[in-house]
């Protein structure tokens, strides 16, 4: 019957298609490309992709190594621009009735085209063109192979514009994220870690092998008005040490947290502290964790008397309250400003010795008088 070969070859052409691989194919565009001047006994297949005003023939068959990419002809890409849903047929360049209109005949090699847009829903992404070396009357199945590749193709470019689309919101949120994250963490007027630092922190802590056996905890209260105070506040945090931490958990409350530091230079560091903040109340305890790894909300109640007890203080102090069961260990001495009390000792003049004649001489006298 007249046309069965065409459809055969129609038909085994979608095959070959479907075996060269799928949308996912770094090569399939250029597989396609292949397919059609197999199939359609054509000189050169090209895929011109649209950006505006701008056209590039980005894919290509039969390609040499090194060879420079075929240009565009823009007669032929307006014509499609201007008509999308409508195949473009040049069966002769030279006698066809609207070669003329589109391109000079004899400025091409080529003596018949095929071409179609690869239309989406914001417009035409490429324009898919196939020439011929010879005239030719295309018959109904090559239109059908045409519009088939072309709508694989489209497919294919639709699926890597979402995939690039994907990528560049996937980078957008990533950007976000980790602003967001960094800026969540930390108390925006102090740059200082805040309660979900201290959350992400204590999550940390407790899930490691190593963690402390005691921590020594400080909460004060310092009031934060204007810019010096927060100066005054981040200068006195420098002098904690790399390791622990010092956490804005409240407009007026600070949370200051020892790791490996023992009660007696936790306590000269507080003071310390104390003395950088004007003697801001002040309340410290021991956290505990445990074996079963105890939140910082098991010492919570003993660090919130300690604090509520320097406040009611007339002069505001550094409070402990221990857990249960912990010995209270002596805290350093305070260094005394007074002289230490002595007996004075009666200076005497050194004694010179002379070694010739052996003849005494006080510092005092001056005299010189003999041994008897």
């Amino acid at each position: 019957m007249p046309g069965t070969a065409s459809l055969d070859r129609l038909a085994q052409a979608i095959q070959a298609l479907h075996r060269s691989g799928s949308a996912g194919d770094p090569f399939f565009l250029s597989k396609s490309m292949e397919l059609l001047v197999d199939h359609l006994d054509a000189s050169l297949a090209t895929l011109v992709m649209v950006s505006g005003s701008a056209m590039e023939t980005r894919w290509w068959h039969p390609e040499k190594e090194g060879e420079e990419p075929p240009v565009a002809i823009p007669s032929f890409c307006e014509w499609l621009l201007a008509n999308p849903e409508r195949t473009l047929v040049v069966r002769d360049m030279e006698t066809g009735p609207h070669s003329a209109d589109l391109v000079e005949p004899k400025a091409l090699p080529h003596r018949a085209v095929l071409g179609c847009a690869l239309r989406q829903k914001d417009g035409v992404k490429a324009l898919l063109f196939v020439f011929f070396g010879r005239t030719r009357a295309f018959p109904r199945a090559e239109f059908a192979l045409l519009e088939a590749v072309a709508g694989l193709i489209g497919q294919v470019i639709e699926i890597e514009d979402l995939k690039q689309s994907l990528t560049r919101l996937e980078d957008a949120l990533a950007i976000t994220r980790a602003v967001m994250e960094d800026s969540s963490v930390r108390d925006p007027e102090t740059d200082l870690p805040n309660l979900r630092y201290l959350e992400i922190w204590q999550k940390a802590m407790l899930g490691s092998e190593h963690r402390p056996e005691r921590l020594v905890v400080a909460e004060c209260r310092v009031a934060v008005r204007n810019r010096k105070d927060v100066a005054r506040i981040l200068k006195a945090a420098e002098g904690v040490r790399a390791g622990d931490l010092v956490v804005r958990v409240a407009p007026e409350r600070f949370l200051i947290i020892f790791q490996h530091t023992p009660r007696s230079v936790a306590h000269i560091l507080l003071l310390r502290l104390r003395m950088q903040l004007d003697g801001a109340p002040m309340g410290v305890t021991l956290w505990i964790p445990g074996p079963e790894g105890q939140g910082l909300a098991s010492c919570q109640p003993r660090l919130d008397a300690a604090l509520a007890e320097s406040q009611a203080m007339a002069q505001p102090a550094l409070v402990w309250r221990l857990p249960e069961g912990v010995a209270d260990e002596p805290l350093p001495p305070k260094r005394s400003m007074a002289p230490a009390h002595s007996t004075p000792q009666r200076w005497e003049p050194p004694v010179l010795q002379i070694p010739s004649g052996n003849i005494p001489v006080t510092a005092s006298s001056g005299k010189v008088e003999p041994n008897p």
